[in-house]
């Protein structure tokens, strides 16, 4: 028998051995038990979502798994009914198996944690082991992708859901710090008000002159090109324009016509002022006449 450091050496390779075979047999009672412990091992169960979202909040830098995501997003989505029905087991063994067990019941799961149940849940399809000795065909890895695929759509659905719930809920707690600062200070709020209006006006009133600064560089150039500076440009003018351009013909008809009446007063006034003129003259013969 071998005593002193050969067999001290031994015993230490056996429990060598030993540690890492427990290591290598270990699994996860739960997804997100590897990312908490290592990510936010001393946070409060019901902040772990929040930790695990926030890479900031890591101890340690931690990649999230698509299983944790998934899990995530049934603490989050059931928090009421894990609350009230699962004693408050956040992310932990057990979380799973009692959401199982109202899976079916309408009346005690809300529709929000229902439509997440159904891809973040572990479906039977998922720990059922193949039988067959030469493992699935390809018609049954074609269905399991098919599944997949569908299971990450519906995951990337609902997390886009959340997000624009949470976009919500944000602009709802604007609204009701507004509303109670408007009740506490309501001279402030009125100030407030009166130069966001006046803001507004002056925006606007800016883009008024960007546009008549605009429209006056154009017109330069047209003047400056030689072209006509009032000719429309960009698309073919609609029936507004045709209209448009009937009016300015009116414009020009009913100008033309006061032209020639004016022309036509003066040349009146002339031809009628030589008449009288000339019948004094030619009454004076007669009476010159009439002497003799």
């Amino acid at each position: 028998m071998q005593s002193g450091p050969a067999s001290c050496q031994g015993l230490m390779w056996v429990w060598l051995r030993v540690l890492l075979a427990a290591n290598v047999l270990r699994v996860e009672a739960f997804p997100c038990e590897a990312e908490i412990s290592s990510a936010c091992p001393d946070s409060p169960k019901s902040e772990l979502a929040d930790c695990l979202k926030d890479p900031s909040q890591h101890e340690t830098p931690t990649d999230i798994s698509s299983e944790c995501t998934d899990f995530m997003a049934l603490n989050t989505a059931c928090s009421e009914e894990i609350e009230q029905l699962c004693d408050e087991e956040f992310f932990a063994e057990n979380t799973i198996p009692c959401l199982l067990k109202y899976r079916a019941s309408d009346e005690e799961i809300s529709e929000k944690c229902q439509s997440v149940m159904q891809w973040a849940l572990p479906e039977a399809e998922e720990t059922e082991s193949v039988t067959d000795e030469l493992g699935m065909s390809e018609q049954d890895r074609q269905e399991k992708e098919e599944w997949r695929a569908k299971r990450r759509k519906g995951r990337e659905d609902a997390i886009e859901r959340m997000k624009m719930k949470e976009a919500d809920a944000k602009k709802e707690a604007e609204r009701r710090e507004l509303e109670k600062f408007k009740q506490e200070n309501p001279e402030a709020y009125e100030d407030m008000q009166k130069q966001k209006k006046e803001d507004e006006r002056q925006a606007a009133e800016q883009k008024k002159r960007e546009r008549l600064l605009k429209a006056a560089w154009e017109r330069k150039r047209r003047i400056e090109a030689g072209e006509d500076p009032d000719a429309q440009t960009g698309p073919a003018p609609s029936s507004k324009g045709k209209s448009g351009k009937a009016s300015g013909s009116w414009y020009s008809t009913i100008a033309a016509l006061i032209i020639l009446g004016v022309v036509g007063g003066i040349a009146y006034v002339i031809v009628t002022g030589t008449g009288g003129k000339g019948a004094p003259a030619s009454g004076r013969g007669r009476g010159k006449k009439k002497n003799k």
